[in-house]
């Protein structure tokens, strides 16, 4: 999907839940023999700016991390939404897990060649980044490639 569409499906929502679907190629092992995507759809918020989250605020008043910095791998292309990668100028959407805990399980669909598949029939091809993780692991927020997100609805 385009940044430009990203933007204006989501600019009148900020911070409000939106259903967002996007699907990748997994990174797998490089001596992988075959092709295996990932298709997410998860609850999300975005226009969000990073420095004003709760927790960061009281990270910051307890010591606990530093300031915010500034994002060293991509400039802003309109804040809070889209960044571009400096190096390859791909362009990325900010987005934030859901908050409530009947939003907060992603639903995730692997394919091998086209096919659905099962997660134990892909997870030996895995890298461990694209694994699955414990709720306790999830980001504050995170960045997805504009190209890769396939539709937002609310």
């Amino acid at each position: 999907m385009q940044a430009t569409v990203i933007v204006s499906q989501l600019q009148g929502r900020k911070g409000q839940h939106v259903l967002a679907v996007w699907q990748r190629v997994a990174k797998t092992f490089k001596d992988c023999p075959m092709l295996i995507t990932k298709r997410t759809s998860a609850w999300v918020r975005a226009g969000i700016a990073y420095a004003n989250l709760a927790v960061v605020k009281e990270g910051i008043a307890s010591g606990e991390r530093g300031e915010v910095e500034e994002i060293k791998w991509a400039e802003w292309i309109q804040y809070p939404f889209i960044l571009r990668h400096k190096a390859t100028h791909k362009e990325y959407v900010r987005l934030y897990p859901a908050v409530f805990d009947n939003l907060k399980t992603p639903s995730v669909e692997w394919a091998i060649d086209g096919k659905p598949a099962a997660y134990e029939q892909v997870e030996p091809y895995l890298l461990a980044s694209e694994k699955r993780k414990d709720n306790e692991d999830r980001p504050l927020c995170f960045t997805l490639c504009a190209d890769d997100v396939i539709a937002l609805h609310e």
